[in-house]
């Protein structure tokens, strides 16, 4: 759990979108075949779009789909577990 909890708090809708959009990308659920990494990683960053104001299922999966492109262009983009833990821990920033 994050230090800072008004940096980790999403409101009850968002977090239900947020539900909504990993299980439609695969990324939710005991059928996903994506790694709890993944899952994890996609479910920060959907929250963080989320936060900065992306608000509709499309627009969060657009996102979610652009950040897969750019991933797989480079992958050394991608941060490590740690890297995410910290900048959680410091509002995001």
């Amino acid at each position: 759990m994050s230090s800072n909890l008004a940096a980790s708090h999403v409101e009850p809708t968002g977090s239900k979108l947020v539900r909504e959009v990993l299980r439609s990308a695969g990324l939710r659920g005991s059928q996903s075949d994506a790694t709890s990494d993944m899952k994890r990683s996609a479910s920060l960053f959907l929250s963080a779009a989320f936060r900065s104001g992306v608000r509709t299922k499309s627009a969060l999966l657009n996102s979610l789909a652009n950040r897969k492109q750019s991933t797989r262009a480079n992958p050394d983009s991608q941060p490590n577990s740690s890297a995410v833990d910290r900048c959680n821990d410091e509002g995001g920033r």
